[in-house]
């Protein structure tokens, strides 16, 4: 399970509350079900996960060009990884 924080607004996070004590559950079972009921729930099989696998890459990812990315593609999405990570840190403050 993963926790996340979610912010509302005041009036509905009472009404959200209320509603989930009526129905005897907490507002975290309450918010989860909602989510789940809106988005369904897909879990992959061990066979899903296999035929996935075994399908091989996914070379529609890349681009959609159907192709394998080249070397200096990978580098550079790699660089570029690191740019964004080292400009959202605190070490350009430093």
């Amino acid at each position: 399970m993963k926790n996340v924080t979610v912010t509302l607004d005041d009036a509905i996070a009472s009404r959200a509350d209320a509603e989930a004590a009526s129905r005897g559950k907490s507002l975290s079972n309450f918010v989860s079900e909602l989510i789940e009921r809106e988005i369904g729930r897909k879990e992959m099989t061990s066979l899903d996960a296999m035929e996935k696998f075994l399908s091989g890459p996914d070379l529609a990812a890349f681009g959609g060009e159907g192709r394998l990315p080249t070397r200096q593609e990978i580098y550079d999405e790699r660089i570029d990884e690191l740019v964004r990570r080292y400009e959202h840190s605190n070490l350009r403050n430093r």
